[in-house]
């Protein structure tokens, strides 16, 4: 049996046991048991859980379906609880019956919100044992074998606690190698003889002469339809259906970064960081490798290099020499077992600190601290003919350090899956930039660091 439309109820329910259990707590603390169900307190109980109630519904808090991810339940209540305060606060400024005292408020809002996400993730979690043990699921089916539908499966077959059970695709031919369980014919005795929830309709894979038959056919039954549209190069992007009148558009986000507020967030996170870097590090760092260098190779202490940055264009990257000075220093990578670096290099390179003079960089507004690592003009040029939607990694600033770095896709390239590779990395991380994600490629980058990288030579 499909319990799905009872998870909203018991969700907002248990958020409503656990701000009303905590209100009277509160009283029961602040007055003795005797005084908290008082009738005095009547207006003030009421008051809380209805604006509580508009909350919820207001920011969705009620709507959880089966993708949804625990950093979006998380963000939602913060969101609440904020506006929950301030309206907790308006009503104690206006109220002429008592109310809490103040230092109370410093003990009760942290508790209500722990107690809270606390209660979310065990719901969240506890969903997800019920369905991977094969309980709470959607019988689906996919119309249509092309590229898209292919990535869905995928996405069924390893996702089990979203609770999607695959049943199979129909297309022209049936196929048991690829799931193709039946043709166009056979979808009507199918969906009759077995319980289907939902179908996915790709309608680029199905002949236009069959479409009219086949969306008659699934409008005479009580089915959810989902259609998988055809978006080409766009495919990776983030997308939102919007209403023009009576004609639905599919919208096709440019990614977080796009947004002003967003970018003022990184670059002051930029600045705060390189400064405390520049101040702190580097100027004892750079003083014992020029010592070194004079000491040792006499190549100096800072190499210059042209990169590509954001929107294609080219600046001048600083790093701490590795290598002995050479011809091919703008052509070719490091190597494992390259005679151009030095044996200081050698240190600098497996600790990754070759690269904080690039912090000077951030600081100027060249290069963030996370982000797509800028290459080689040469490379740049290379690299755009050989891998699609290579160049979408200049629509955002390069970094020092980045999501395809801490994946473990870093170093030398040695065949074009190690480029293919990246390029993935790094648009995901683009169309899915956040600040947590940031701070979270930080600590990830220090434990690489730490743990230390076969790559970093």
């Amino acid at each position: 049996m499909n319990y799905s439309r009872y998870i909203p109820i018991i969700a907002v329910l248990g958020d409503f046991l656990i701000l009303n259990a905590l209100l009277v707590l509160g009283f029961i603390f602040y007055e003795g048991a005797d005084q908290s169900l008082s009738s005095k307190y009547l207006v003030f109980y009421i008051y809380m859980n209805f604006i509580w109630l508009v909350l919820v519904f207001v920011f969705k808090a009620n709507t959880i379906d089966r993708n949804i991810r625990k950093k979006s339940i998380f963000f939602v209540y913060v969101k609440i609880i904020v506006f929950f305060f301030f309206l907790f606060m308006l009503y104690s400024q206006i109220s002429v019956f008592p109310y809490y005292p103040r230092y109370l408020y410093k003990y009760i809002f942290p508790l209500f919100f722990t107690i809270l996400i606390t209660w979310k993730l065990l719901l969240y979690y506890g969903l997800y044992l019920y369905r991977k043990r094969g309980f709470n699921f959607k019988n689906v089916i996919i119309l249509g074998y092309t590229q898209e539908t292919r990535d869905l499966e995928k996405y069924f077959l390893t996702n089990k606690w979203h609770g999607y059970r695959f049943l199979g695709f129909f297309d022209e031919k049936v196929s048991s190698e690829h799931h193709i369980i039946g043709s166009w014919s056979d979808l009507k005795e199918f969906i009759e003889k077995t319980h289907v929830d939902e179908i996915y309709i790709a309608w680029s894979g199905i002949p236009h002469e069959k479409m009219t038959e086949i969306t008659d056919l699934i409008s005479e039954y009580p089915l959810q339809i989902r259609i998988i549209p055809s978006l080409g190069d766009f495919t990776y992007k983030s997308t939102e259906l919007v209403n023009y009148g009576v004609s639905p558009v599919i919208q096709i986000h440019p990614g977080p970064l796009s947004s002003f507020y967003n970018r003022l967030i990184k670059r002051f996170f930029d600045i705060f960081i390189s400064i405390i870097v520049i101040l702190t590090i580097l100027p004892w760092l750079t003083a014992i490798l020029y010592f070194a260098s004079l000491f040792g190779s006499h190549e100096g202490v800072f190499f210059k290099q042209k990169r590509t940055s954001i929107n294609g264009n080219v600046f001048t990257c600083f790093k701490f020499r590795s290598m002995k000075k050479n011809a091919e220093a703008d052509q070719k990578q490091a190597t494992k077992t390259d005679c151009r670096i030095t044996p200081v290099g050698n240190i600098l390179r497996k600790l990754s600190l070759d690269e904080l003079p690039q912090f000077i960089n951030v600081l100027k507004g060249d290069m963030s601290v996370v982000g797509p690592r800028p290459h080689m003009l040469e490379h740049t040029d290379q690299y755009r003919k050989l891998i699609k939607r290579f160049m979408l990694r200049h629509i955002v600033k390069p970094g020092l350090t980045g999501l395809a770095q801490v994946s473990g896709f870093r170093g030398e390239i040695q065949n074009i899956d190690d480029i293919r590779h990246r390029v993935e990395m790094d648009v995901h991380y683009i169309e899915n930039w956040t600040f947590s994600l940031d701070i979270k490629i930080l600590f990830l980058t220090l434990w690489v660091i730490i743990r230390g990288q076969k790559q970093a030579y």
